[in-house]
């Protein structure tokens, strides 16, 4: 009996870890991928999703090819501000976070852009289509967010117990 339950722990934490992989290789690969084979994904994806026409597909690519473009160059961009394993000063984490609060308010800005931009491409039923699978989307992130944040307070442990 207990190498029954000693063989099905360790089926469960095998499987678990790799299906934690493949999440991992999957978002490598996207990071690797151009800004023009990441448009063309996410235009095949709504394309499927929403059933757009060939006006709507090129409309979208070239939107999804911009959005594309500024990620990458957004990601470059915090890579060059990362050094190998250097810690920021106080005054540099200050600065940074006067930056993300910045730059909140221009994410929700572009957001609120591109929401108008898919309002004049789509369709009125293809852009309900498409607000709702944002939503999900949306959902989808909180609740991954809130799952990495318990982890690191797990990790790193209580107030009382690094003291």
């Amino acid at each position: 009996m207990r190498k029954l339950i000693a063989i099905v722990a360790l089926f469960v934490s095998v499987t678990a870890l790799a299906q934690q992989g493949n999440r991992q290789e999957r978002s490598k690969k996207m990071m690797d991928a151009t800004p023009e084979e990441m448009a063309d994904i996410q235009t095949k994806r709504m394309t499927l999703a929403l059933v757009l026409d060939e006006k709507q597909q090129k409309e979208i690519y070239n939107l999804e090819l911009a959005n594309a473009k500024e990620r990458k160059a957004m990601f470059a961009d915090r890579a060059a501000k990362m050094k190998d394993g250097e810690k920021p000063t106080e005054a540099q984490r200050e600065t940074m976070r006067a930056e993300r609060k910045a730059n909140y308010s221009a994410r929700l800005d572009k957001q609120i852009a591109q929401q108008e931009k898919m309002k004049k491409i789509l369709s009125e039923e293809q852009f309900d289509k498409w607000h709702k699978m944002q939503s999900k989307r949306h959902d989808r992130m909180a609740k991954r967010d809130g799952k990495r944040g318990d982890r690191s307070k797990n990790r790193r442990g209580t107030e009382g117990e690094r003291k």
